[in-house]
């Protein structure tokens, strides 16, 4: 773990039902996500990808179902929370393929990513930990994405 900076021990969706309206996408859907592991999404069209990142991220509410988030110890269930409260308790979606602001170089697109205030105030420190994460970024830091 990097000084200062806390990461996720686990995230574990149970039994999560939901989607949009009448048309259901996800059916009972459970998964742990433990420290340190990368997980990949497969599927076609409408198996239910986005909509599972969108029920994590709080911008749709699964029918059922609980989304806790543990760091060092403390449970937060994420369902019902505002993706503003999502993003606060530390988790983000970065889309692929979604270049919003490519004639932006890396690190002015990484200062948007400030929004929040308690981003803002730790912007350095973020910066810093974004870089020792990922040093290819700090190399091209001054290019544009475009």
């Amino acid at each position: 773990m990097l000084k200062g900076h806390t990461l996720v021990n686990n995230l574990t969706l149970t039994n999560i039902d939901g989607g949009y309206g009448s048309v259901r996408v996800l059916h009972q859907l459970s998964i742990t996500v433990g420290f340190g592991e990368t997980v990949v999404l497969l599927g076609s069209n409408g198996n239910g990808k986005s909509t599972l990142m969108k029920c994590i991220t709080g911008l749709v509410r699964p029918d059922s179902g609980e989304i806790v988030l543990e760091i060092d110890g403390e449970r937060t269930d994420l369902v019902g929370k505002t993706p503003e409260e999502v993003v606060t308790a530390g988790i983000s979606m970065v889309p692929e393929g979604r270049r919003l602001f490519p004639a932006l170089p890396v690190e002015e697109n990484l200062y948007l990513g400030a929004y929040r205030k308690q981003a803002r105030d730790k912007i350095v420190d973020n910066l810093e930990f974004v870089y020792e994460t990922f040093p290819r970024l700090q190399e091209r830091r001054n290019l544009g994405i475009g």
